[in-house]
């Protein structure tokens, strides 16, 4: 079990890790929703769009907490991975205060027509890296990229020292370990031979 001191680190990189980096944005008021469909399954070119969920996804949510997103994944890696984004038209460009959709791993959330103050940008993510599909969606939504603050690169760069100390430490105990798990085992070793010397005489 881990250490409270290790679980609260643990629990700092994670926020860390959600606040910057790659899929970290502030998307443009406009957007309203964000819909990726794609199978459970990667192969036939769904790898991309599922580490794009893993990776990028959260860091996206985070920063924009009142956008909608929601993932469909479902058993058919013959359709094509897509993304669609509902971006809202006009002077109505506000967010709307309604609960979001739940998302879906049996194919039950599918994509919904835009409404009449919405058009959709869709995104063939089929055969696409992670990196690439981010870079369209930045490219065709105008989001706009977040720097880390010095004050979390200061943060993570301390936690990069502990981490780096914590392994250090761990691997002197093992070696520790080992160096006596080997002693236990020659002096076994040894009373073992002195026995069946005593026998033999």
């Amino acid at each position: 079990m881990r250490s409270l001191g290790e679980r609260l680190h643990l629990l700092r990189k994670r926020l860390l890790n959600l606040r910057m980096g790659p899929g970290a944005a502030i998307l443009p008021p406009e957007v309203s929703q964000i819909h990726m469909d794609f199978a459970m399954r990667t192969h036939n070119g769904h790898m991309g769009a599922k580490k794009f969920w893993r990776e990028y996804l959260p860091r996206l949510k985070y920063n924009n907490p009142a956008v909608s997103m929601i993932v469909n994944r479902h058993s058919q890696n013959e359709q094509s991975p897509t993304m669609t984004v509902y971006l809202r038209t006009g002077s109505n460009a506000v967010a709307p205060t309604t609960a979001q959709p739940a998302s879906s791993r049996v194919g039950l959330s599918k994509a919904q027509p835009p409404a009449s103050n919405e058009r959709i940008v869709q995104i063939d993510m089929k055969n696409k890296q992670s990196t690439n599909i981010l870079e369209q969606l930045i490219a065709q939504v105008g989001a706009v990229p977040l720097q880390p603050t010095p004050e979390d690169a200061a943060e993570w760069q301390s936690l990069e020292e502990l981490r780096k100390l914590s392994n250090a430490s761990r691997d002197r105990v093992n070696a520790i370990k080992a160096e006596k798990q080997r002693e236990a085992t020659m002096l076994e070793r040894a009373r073992a031979a002195g026995a069946a010397t005593e026998e033999a005489t």
